[in-house]
């Protein structure tokens, strides 16, 4: 009794400490609702008609016009409608909504898709981002996709970690298909998939409309195994400043790692420049999920992700 009453003396004299743990839903994140879009191929492809999905309010368009997202939807998906010289056609089946309960999560396949005018080859991987894709994607989205996309979106907030649901089909291979070169080759390589969140601080150079940031905040995962049964709550801690000397640092992690694009205040696409760390407060976050992270035009076709019920986690500590 007289060692407990010294520990509740010792509690009052430093003051009782609590910590508070919520989340909070990204819009769209529990993946129940879904734009459909039917996208009419050009004559010359044989003029079948294909089927597009965005995670956006339920709704259906039958209509060959770019997609806007709105009402506060983040999302933007690699599954495009594109134009090619005036030959018009989409990149389907990548991203898809599948039944899971009740409602809905989402799929990311990585997708051999053919174009016949030229004999046009892509290897698409299904992946979800914060941002907007430039549609309808134009040829130089074929040799460099990323400047066909407007990545990440205003952010302020501190969140502690991602927490989701998800499984993976990943196979056991040390091979990819590429197709930088147009048609399908095999390369070695092992394929995983990826879950990262950059939070950035950024800022325009009002001469040159350069737009640049510093990494404020990283999150990143790889999923390099088959995982076939749901993992729920799963979470994703974000490192907060420089994380270069952290013990878990990968190089991948880094700045500049992927090319990464973004309109500047004159409406006009620019390269985002990441030139260093810092605790400043963020003003974007980008958020990239995909069944691929080999590169560029390269896969390993059929491996795909499963993700539902995207949440923030939130620590506040009071006493």
């Amino acid at each position: 009794m007289r060692l407990l009453a010294i520990i509740g003396l010792l509690a009052i004299g430093n003051g009782i400490w609590a910590q508070q743990r919520w989340t909070e839903p990204i819009p769209y994140g529990d993946m129940d609702q879904w734009q459909v879009r039917y996208i009419k191929e050009s004559k010359l492809l044989g003029g079948q008609t294909k089927t597009l999905y965005a995670i956006a309010p339920t709704d259906t368009v039958r209509e060959n016009k770019a997609y806007v997202s709105a009402d506060g939807n983040p999302w933007g998906c690699s599954a495009t409608y594109a134009k090619f010289m005036g030959i018009e056609t989409a990149m389907e089946g990548s991203v898809v909504p599948e039944r899971r309960g009740y409602g809905y999560c989402c799929r990311m396949s990585n997708v051999l898709s053919h174009v016949n005018i030229g004999d046009i080859y892509a290897m698409v991987s299904g992946t979800i981002y914060m941002g907007q894709a430039l549609e309808p994607l134009g040829i130089t989205a074929k040799s460099k996709p990323y400047t066909a996309i407007d990545f990440g979106t205003p952010f302020t907030s501190h969140p502690t970690a991602l927490m989701l649901d998800y499984k993976a089909k990943i196979a056991d291979a040390d091979s990819l298909i590429t197709t930088e070169k147009n048609k399908p080759q095999v390369v070695a390589g092992h394929d995983c998939a990826v879950i990262f969140i950059y939070l950035q601080y950024r800022w325009e150079d009002p001469e040159t409309g350069q737009i640049y940031a510093r990494r404020v905040g990283t999150a990143y995962e790889r999923i390099c195994e088959s995982i076939p049964e749901w993992v729920n709550n799963h979470e994703i801690p974000i490192r907060w400043g420089n994380i270069t000397q952290s013990p878990d640092y990968q190089s991948y992690e880094g700045l500049n790692q992927r090319a990464m694009m973004t309109r500047n205040s004159k409406g006009k696409m620019v390269r985002i420049e990441e030139v260093g760390w810092s605790i400043d407060e963020p003003t974007h976050i980008v958020m990239y999920i995909s069944s691929s992270d080999a590169g560029v035009f390269r896969a390993y076709e059929g491996n795909t992700l499963w993700v539902d019920n995207l949440r923030f986690v939130y620590e506040k500590t009071e006493q």
